[in-house]
């Protein structure tokens, strides 16, 4: 069983607006930040449980929106939640992150239920 936290990268990596990939074992995650907040989510788009994409980036072309390179579908940046594609009003799973001491880290990793 993994330790937390755990480093997912320097704060200065992450500017507003932009979104970068990581890893935790197996499975993949994207963090934002939004309006100065880090936000974390499994890389796993509710339509199909596939990757959201290839990164490093993950937003759409305005930076406004997380965007799913295979459905088009686009999640609010703040909450995960899909306000145009096939999965509207879905979520993007929520990772909890913190940010302190210039650092971003991984407080724990959500159970992936496969249905």
């Amino acid at each position: 069983m993994p330790n937390y936290p755990q480093l997912i990268c320097t704060s200065d990596l992450l500017e507003d607006n932009h979104s970068l990939g990581f890893h935790h074992e197996q499975e993949k995650g994207i963090i934002v930040r939004y309006q100065g907040q880090v936000h974390a989510y499994l890389d796993s788009c509710p339509h199909r449980n596939k990757s959201l994409g290839d990164g490093p980036n993950f937003l759409d072309s305005d930076n406004l929106f997380l965007r799913c390179e295979h459905h088009q579908a686009l999640f609010a940046l703040d909450s995960g939640t899909c306000i145009t594609g096939p999965c509207v009003q879905q979520q993007l799973t929520s990772v909890a992150v913190t940010e302190q001491d210039g650092q971003i880290l991984l407080l724990g990793w959500p159970r992936q239920v496969n249905g």
